[in-house]
């Protein structure tokens, strides 16, 4: 009669034998079982790798190119978890391959760019995913559009704020249900795409403004000095906020000394949020204010999120041009804007931070979050006297095409920005069982190998080296175990290899460092997990009652003799492998990833060994189980002698579903995991 793994939902039966030795191969924990632990060609993958192709436009359609894109999950948008960044090419395009959990079904897809919107979250379809960021429109493609949540439209509006005696004066019917105005003037024929790499070289995004940008003698607002017509262009956000823009005026030389002296502010941009970002503003919609007499100084508001389904919140927080009459206590951080003069094309830019600049407060000071511009009809009309011109020739330092403010390698041409798998503050994590081709206790914990690879990219997205560190977690054995990589290259393509740590005298390296006698390129980063622990104990770090002995990290470089495709980053983890017990010829692999050149043949299809050649099949049982794997990000591995199906009680449905149910098995949630048998020191 067929035992139940787990009742009525699987046929699976794991049978433990606890008098088994965990490390003499051919005794097997786990007995043969009646029905497949999953189905024939399912590999165990965590993984999954989606083509990326974006395309990066200007309003006027013109191409954006050299843009630093960095692609999230949408369960971390913090700086250090991007999954890939990548430049746009000379056409505006972002084309990559990347390699993100299972389970991902979207993308978040960040251009840190003036003019085009920020973490636009993008649906995956298949294994693929194709947007537009920019354009006509904004957006197109798979990008999932922010709601607005509009449920009504007010009429004509005039209210003053309960915080003092200015009025608030706008026209529902002057905006759309977005909160966009609906009585724009044509776009300006104006090269967008040259105005939106001088900003972002000058106001980057999450990096300080320059103080000189923001000194209180420096001009924060519009001084009129002859009969003139005033539009305001939108530009840009890089807010978390729906924000109200507004404009008030007042006798040159002669300022507000408080909010209250201001008679009234006029609403320009009710909802200053870019289409798809929570509201429908497009860089280049443009409006015009009024007309204004000379001796007539302009002042900006931001309203912070003050946008309230079709009307304005006037009781909130208010930053004004006139910084006297900010909130911060502190002088020297009232200041809320940057007013820039760019002379070529005859524009004043405005930059706004919408946050309070106390400490405290997270304020980032790039000054970016409202960013628009002024023009005049006479075009002399608005005064340049005192005011910072827009730098139009942009710093580029090694010539790259990179601007230094967004180029990590300012002084190397060869190298523009860095990449890494999983991310900058994830690791992987592969885990074996040592007894191959035998079956073990079935734990996983026999060696447990962190990881990270790090890329240097050039301009045109091509891998310039490449480093790999690695961290042993556990020795769940007696056995002394090695760890290996294998790249998708030949030994050849390789100048140098630096950095490996080994103790034992059973690895012959090439001249260049790569492993001898492979057709495929493999570093061995130690030969002996020891050589990381610095202890003879065995078995550690899979027991709660013993003490924790924290492994070293090794940092192996890998020095190419040319660069190689941006697709080459979405291999890794590349293929990782164990040898066990100081065999060089015992290599234990993930599933279907094949053995190196130095493998010993004989042991492949022997006791529960089920590899097949012919068929591509490797490490995996007769019953489809595996020997070995590889989780995107840290995996709480099970303590010994537990086994990873009752550790992680999700594991058997997800395996026997071919990856299609739990496809976030290991995850801490609740009810996926039993706590007494995971390891958590």
């Amino acid at each position: 009669m067929k035992k139940l793994l787990l009742l009525l939902l699987i046929t699976t039966v794991y049978l433990s034998v606890s008098s088994c030795k965990k490390d003499l191969p051919g005794n097997s924990a786990v007995q043969e079982i009646e029905d497949k632990a999953a189905p024939d060609g399912f590999d165990y993958s965590t993984t999954k790798k989606v083509e990326v192709n974006v395309r990066l436009l200007t309003r006027t359609e013109q191409p954006v190119k050299g843009v630093l894109v960095s692609i999230y999950s949408p369960a971390s948008l913090t700086e250090g978890t991007e999954l890939a960044r990548v430049l746009s090419d000379d056409n505006g395009y972002v084309k990559t391959s990347v390699v993100v959990p299972a389970g991902l079904d979207s993308l978040i897809i960040d251009p840190a760019y003036i003019g085009l919107m920020r973490n636009a979250k993008a649906y995956v379809t298949g294994n693929s995913l194709s947007a537009i960021i920019g354009g006509k429109t904004g957006y197109s493609g798979n990008i999932v559009a922010e709601n607005v949540n509009r449920t009504g439209v007010a009429k004509t509006f005039s209210a003053r704020s309960s915080a003092n005696a200015t009025v608030y004066n706008y026209k529902a019917s002057d905006f759309d249900s977005n909160g966009r105005p609906v009585n724009r003037s044509a776009v300006d024929n104006i090269d967008f795409s040259a105005l939106m790499t001088q900003i972002t070289a000058t106001l980057p995004e999450r990096k300080e403004v320059d103080p000189k940008y923001i000194k209180t003698e420096t001009p924060a607002n519009l001084n009129i000095t002859d009969l003139a017509d005033v539009w305001i262009t939108f530009l840009h956000e890089g807010a978390n906020y729906k924000n109200v823009l507004g404009y008030y005026t007042y006798p040159t030389g002669h300022a507000p000394q408080s909010a209250a002296e201001i008679d009234s502010v006029h609403i320009i941009f009710m909802n200053a949020s870019l289409n798809g970002s929570g509201g429908g503003m497009l860089t280049g919609d443009k409006v015009k204010i009024g007309r204004f007499t000379p001796g007539t100084t302009i002042g900006f508001v931001l309203l912070q999120d003050a946008y309230n389904n079709g009307s304005v919140n006037t009781g909130g927080v208010k930053f004004f041009t006139n910084e006297s009459l900010n909130p911060e206590a502190n002088n020297n951080k009232k200041r809320h804007n940057v007013l820039l003069h760019g002379a070529s094309q005859r524009i004043f830019m405005i930059g706004f931070e919408d946050i309070d600049r106390s400490t405290g407060k997270n304020s980032d000071n790039d000054f970016n979050d409202l960013l628009f511009y002024a023009q005049s009809n006479p075009v002399e009309a608005i005064s340049p006297k005192d005011i910072p011109y827009l730098d139009e020739k942009v710093k580029d330092t090694d010539e790259d095409g990179v601007p230094d403010t967004m180029d990590e390698y300012p002084e190397d041409p060869e190298r523009a920005y860095i990449r890494y798998y999983p991310s900058k503050d994830v690791w992987g994590t592969t885990a074996f069982e040592d007894q191959w081709p035998a079956e073990g206790d079935y734990d996983l914990n026999d060696l447990v190998v962190s990881y990270r690879y790090k890329f240097a990219m050039s301009t045109n997205n091509r891998v310039v080296d490449l480093t790999g560190e690695y961290k042993p977690l556990a020795a769940g054995a007696s056995f002394q175990n090695g760890f290996g990589v294998q790249f998708p290259l030949n030994p050849s393509d390789i100048k140098s290899v630096t950095g490996q740590a080994h103790i034992n005298n059973y690895i012959k390296l090439a001249g260049n460092g790569v492993e001898g006698g492979q057709s495929k390129a493999v570093i061995i980063p130690f030969d002996n997990y020891r050589a990381l622990f610095g202890s003879s104990a065995s078995y550690i770090n899979t027991s709660l009652s013993q003490s924790k002995i924290n492994g070293n990290t090794v940092t192996v470089y890998i020095e190419l003799n040319s660069t190689l495709a941006d697709d080459f980053t979405a291999e890794a983890p590349f293929n990782p492998f164990m040898i066990s017990n100081l065999t060089r010829g015992r290599e234990i692999h993930l599933v279907n990833h094949k053995p190196t050149d130095l493998v010993n043949m004989s042991l492949l299809n022997t006791s529960a060994d089920n590899s097949n050649q012919a068929a591509n099949r490797y490490y995996i049982t007769a019953d489809n189980r595996p020997f070995a794997l590889d989780y995107f990000g840290f995996f709480a591995y099970p303590t010994e002698k537990n086994a990873i199906y009752d550790a992680y009680l999700h594991f058997a449905e997800w395996a026997k579903s071919g990856g299609k149910l739990y496809s976030d098995w290991y995850l801490d949630k609740p009810g996926y995991r039993k706590a007494e048998y995971i390891y958590t020191k």
